[in-house]
């Protein structure tokens, strides 16, 4: 009896097996009943929404086996505000309209905002509402200032935000500025005007004259404000300011009247230079013409190619502004360069050295691409062949010393002797010269050998003759 007694007590304990302790509590919804100590598994409790939340899910919650309760998350939702009517306005929040949620207003342009920048979303009895929505009220202006001798057409009203002061002078005065002004606003709280009011007033200009120049418009004598005159310069003459000119309101013109200046005559013309773009017969002083250097020409070191326009009419250049290329010195085998400097256009000739012929007498430097180069490109000596003479001619009664066969070369030479008993007429020696660069002559016709007979018959007569006295 007593085992059983202490059994149904540690049963009854919240928490222990098969029993489950008094239900959660929610801030959205309270127990329809008054709650126990403790509740058999299998117990369905039922919940009721709090006030300001609606039901969406099933209120119950169930005491399950493991002690625990059952129930569906969030059953009960906050009530929602809905939107707010925010005339001129708008506003922004970061979560849903529902009770406790925070909204902030903004009024739009020219509109500034009259209440709690801030609203919230709170609870009245069972229902929610907005706890103070402010509202937009538009921006009012103070009055536009009046002016002196006109008057303000947009009549005695009050001025908002976006509205216009319209201005008009009286007869015989300029309205100086603009004639309208709006009602603006730079921080969106206070109405400003959104530029001072206008002038009145009485303007006149002198009548303009530009030397050496003439009107194209505004021919009359008297100029009002705004009025406007149009120049252009005379022949040879060249406008240094602006063209057009208009009468303002402190009673000058403005610009500034311009000028007419001389200017120089056509583009200076250089052997060595042209000009990079074309130009007219004329330019102002001032002008700057630019020049590049013609082919074979290159620029020379520290001086301008610019030629500018100077205030007396003269052009002003650097003198050989582009000096000549140069060529690289040529190379001759077997000769030499008869020229130490090889400026563009420069012809050198070329000599050859002994026994070698020269084929090209001479080359010029002429544009090569970008440079400069030798035309013809290579000039050679070539190796000169012997000039041959024919065999030495043969006398009669006498020899010479050459080889038949032999080759005679230039300057080759060949003696020639008579037989006993005959004498040399001629001369005695002939040498291979060069008659043209290719063949050879002897430098002499081939001498004779003279006597023989003659002479013996002039040694027996004195014998002949010693004979006969001596009576042999």
């Amino acid at each position: 009896m007593g085992l059983r007694c202490l059994c149904a007590v540690l049963l009854a304990l919240p928490g222990a097996w098969g029993v489950c302790p008094p239900p959660p509590r929610f801030v959205f919804a309270e127990p329809t009943a008054p709650l126990n100590e403790s509740y058999a598994v299998g117990t369905n409790l039922t919940y009721r929404c709090r006030p300001g939340y609606t039901m969406v899910k099933s209120p119950v919650v169930t005491c399950l086996s493991s002690s625990h309760w059952s129930s569906n998350p969030d059953f009960c939702i906050g009530k929602s505000c809905g939107p707010p009517n925010i005339m001129n306005g708008n506003f922004e929040y970061t979560t849903n309209l529902s009770l406790g949620a925070t909204i902030n207003v903004t009024c739009n342009i020219g509109y500034r905002l009259i209440g709690k920048p801030s609203v919230q979303c709170i609870l009245g009895g069972n229902e929610v509402f907005w706890d103070d929505i402010p509202h937009c009220a538009i921006i009012p202006c103070l009055p536009p200032p009046k002016i002196e001798n006109g008057q303000l057409n947009s009549g005695n009203r009050d001025f908002t935000y976006g509205m216009a002061a319209i201005y008009s002078c009286n007869d015989g005065f300029d309205l100086i500025g603009k004639n309208t002004i709006h009602c603006t606003t730079d921080d969106n709280l206070n109405g400003i005007w959104s530029g001072p009011a206008p002038e009145c007033k009485v303007v006149r200009c002198e009548n303009p004259t530009v030397k050496n120049g003439k009107r194209l418009s505004g021919f009359g004598l008297e100029h009002k404000y705004k009025s406007t005159v149009t120049f252009e310069c005379n022949p040879d003459y060249f406008l240094n300011g602006s063209s057009v000119v208009t009468c303002e309101a402190d009673n000058t013109w403005k610009p500034p009247l311009p000028t007419c200046d001389p200017g120089c005559g056509p583009a200076p013309q250089f052997p060595f230079a042209e000009l990079s773009s074309a130009v007219g017969d004329s330019s102002p002083a001032g002008t700057e013409l630019s020049y590049r250097c013609k082919p074979g020409y290159t620029a020379a070191q520290g001086k301008s190619s610019v030629v500018p326009c100077l205030s007396n009419r003269t052009w002003s250049a650097d003198p050989d502004f582009c000096i000549r290329q140069q060529c690289a010195r040529p190379n001759i085998e077997n000769g030499d360069v008869n020229a130490d400097s090889f400026p563009f256009e420069t012809v050198v000739t070329f000599t050859c050295h002994p026994g070698y012929e020269l084929k090209v007498p001479s080359a010029k430097c002429v544009v090569s691409g970008n440079g400069v180069d030798w035309d013809p490109a290579s000039p050679y000596c070539e190796k000169r062949l012997p000039v041959l003479c024919e065999e030495p001619p043969t006398i009669a009664n006498g020899t010479h010393n050459g080889t038949k066969g032999m080759d005679f070369v230039q300057g080759s030479t060949v003696a020639y002797k008579c037989n006993h008993g005959f004498t040399l007429a001629g001369e005695p020696f002939l040498r291979c010269i060069a008659r043209d660069q290719y063949q050879g002559a002897w430098s002499s016709p081939a001498p004779e050998c003279r006597g023989g007979a003659n002479i013996i018959i002039v040694g027996i007569f004195p014998l002949l003759l010693a004979m006969l006295v001596m009576n042999i």
